[in-house]
This record gives structure tokens, C-alpha cells and sequence, in this order.
């Protein structure tokens, strides 16, 4: 961690968790038990991505193999290509061997008894439906219709949208967990805040209870987003020589952000 600016993204998983974000890590680890389809949505920078990485790192590696992929346009055949590759397979050219090597590849790691799988794929809002459409059929393993695996898709809210067509029905019916990520409410984001500055070194609070507010006003809790505005508000403080981030500070840096993007009126 940066003892700095403790906001920074560095890939380091967060140890404080908001209650909406310890429920949708519960309902994902019962799709992974029960091997069935779970789909988590939220904003940009609500989290999503961090809690398929906080999922995947707690899953045991002598019980689960883990595949992630991301892609946020991916066709049929870049699916099955996809967790081919990441099992050491080289995948065949035309779409139709593609997914029988997936499926005869199944059949295999089932008679070697293999580690189970896990498949998280992240930015799944852009899929075209003949992907998602797949999934009914990527899952499932010989002539069981219940899921061999299980499969964690996670998107912008327009992955629920597009589920909720009629076209996708088939493949909403499968759905075990599908749950909606918002943000951290004022006082988990005050005591976010408090937690990432105990981590840097700071025992005492820095962030007032005004610039909290601020902060959460701004932002509705979108952990990203708290980030970006309380490190500029802590490095402008350090700038100035002063120990603690009040509301002014805030106001500067939302002032100073709107201008960057040519907000009238900043």
C-alpha cells in the first residue's frame, strides 16, 4: 500500500467489506457450491471485479480450478477458445470443433477425476446473446442437465436488462443468484475511509465527519469513485501541510475535477 495516498489502486484487496458487498460475496460462494449460474451487476466502480478476485482467492486450490476471463464483447467461439486456453488447450479453428473439444475435454478431466472448475467472467454486460444463449449448453456436461460447474458472470446493469428479455429466457431460468451491487452507505464509507488511513500508519481519524459526508454525497458510496476524490483530498492536504481532510478540501477537488472535464460554472 502506499503510505501516501492509501487510495491508490494497486490490486490489494480491500479488508473492509460494505454490508451489500459481503451479501453478494455470500450468494456467489452458494453458486459456487451449489455448481450453478450467478450473476452479479453493479455500476461502473462498484466493486464487481474485486469480489470475483476476493471469491477466487478464498476457493480452495486443491478443491477448484479457477478460470477467469473478461471480455466485454466476447462471441461464441471466443468463450470456449477462452477456457480452452486457459486449461492449456489449443483451441481448434471453426466454432463447431471448439465447443465439441470443450465438451470431449469435460468428459476427460471427469474420468481423471480433475479438480472441478470454477469460471468467473468479469465485464459480461456487452456479450451478444448467442453467448449468453451458451452458456446453457457450456455448463452442462453428456446428457446431465445439471451444471458440471459453476459460472459467475459479472456486468454493468445491462446485463440484467438483456437477461430479462424474452429471447434470454432460457438461460434466465438457470439463474441461481442474481443480485445487484450498490454502494457503501455514509457510515461504512466513513469507516472505510478511517480503515484505509489505520492501514497507512494514521492511528487517528483524518477525514472529518463533514468531508465523509462530502465524500459520500458525491460519490453515493461508489468505492472507486471514493477513492479517486479522498486520495486527491488527503494529497492536497499534504500538500498544504495540514493533518486533516475537511469538506473544503473536498469541495476543491470536486471543483477541480469538473473543470478537467469542462463543466460549466467550475
Amino acid at each position: 500500500m502506499n503510505a501516501a495516498n492509501p487510495f491508490l489502486a494497486n490490486g490489494e484487496r480491500p479488508r473492509l467489506l460494505g454490508a451489500a458487498q459481503q451479501e453478494a460475496l455470500a450468494r456467489m460462494r452458494l453458486v459456487v457450491e451449489d455448481r450453478t449460474l450467478g450473476i452479479l451487476t453493479g455500476e461502473v466502480g462498484s466493486g464487481k471485479s474485486t469480489l470475483l478476485a476476493l471469491l477466487a482467492d478464498e476457493l480452495p486450490q486443491a478443491d477448484y480450478q479457477v478460470i477467469w476471463l473478461s471480455s466485454s464483447r466476447m462471441t461464441t467461439k471466443e468463450l470456449y477458445a477462452g477456457l480452452l486456453k486457459a486449461l492449456g488447450e489449443i483451441p481448434a479453428f471453426s466454432a463447431v470443433r471448439v465447443r465439441q473439444q470443450w465438451h470431449d475435454l469435460l468428459e476427460a478431466r471427469t474420468s481423471a477425476q480433475a479438480r472441478p472448475l470454477a469460471v468467473m467472467i468479469d465485464e459480461a454486460h456487452e456479450w451478444p446473446e448467442p453467448s449468453l444463449l451458451e452458456l446453457r449448453f457450456l455448463m452442462t456436461q453428456g446428457k446431465n442437465p445439471h451444471p458440471a460447474f459453476p459460472v459467475v458472470l459479472a456486468g454493468q446493469g445491462k446485463l440484467r436488462r438483456t437477461l430479462n428479455t424474452n429471447l434470454l429466457e432460457p438461460i434466465a431460468q438457470r439463474v441461481r443468484m442474481q443480485y445487484h451491487l450498490t454502494g457503501l452507505t455514509l457510515s461504512e464509507c466513513q469507516a472505510y475511509l478511517d480503515d484505509r488511513m489505520l492501514q497507512a500508519g494514521r492511528e487517528r481519524p483524518v477525514f472529518t465527519d463533514s468531508a465523509a459526508k462530502a465524500i459520500f454525497a458525491a460519490t453515493q458510496g461508489i468505492p472507486r469513485v471514493v477513492n479517486l476524490i479522498a486520495g486527491n483530498a488527503l494529497m492536497l492536504t499534504l500538500k498544504n501541510n495540514e493533518n486533516a481532510v475537511d469538506e473544503r478540501h473536498v469541495v476543491t477537488v470536486l471543483a477541480d475535477m469538473d473543470r478537467q472535464r469542462g463543466v460549466r460554472g467550475a
